[in-house]
């Protein structure tokens, strides 16, 4: 929270969990605490980043089964396998 761009995200985060809260959770004082729950509690990882040299958020994701989905760069592109709904193989998407 000492960082301003970090808490203006856990403030925005705060409110919606305020406006919306049978829809949207979020606990960002426990992103840090408790981050592999949190990875867990998940549908998806969303990772719409524009660089991304190695990464390893994705691979915590894909530790709790949890897919995700991610701009086609860097790390991302390598590590995130398309998943087939044929053969149920792949661990998330890209675009």
């Amino acid at each position: 929270m000492k960082e301003p761009y970090s808490a203006g995200c856990a403030h925005k985060m705060w409110h919606l969990r305020n406006k919306y809260p049978s829809c949207f959770w979020a606990a960002p004082e426990e992103f840090f605490t408790d981050g592999a729950l949190v990875n867990r509690g998940t549908d998806f990882g969303l990772m719409p980043s524009v660089f991304e040299p190695g990464g390893i958020v994705q691979h915590e994701f894909f530790v709790g089964g949890t897919p995700v989905i991610a701009h086609k760069t860097g790390g991302l592109k390598d590590s995130v396998i398309e998943f087939q709904w044929d053969s149920e193989t792949g661990c998330g998407y890209t675009f």
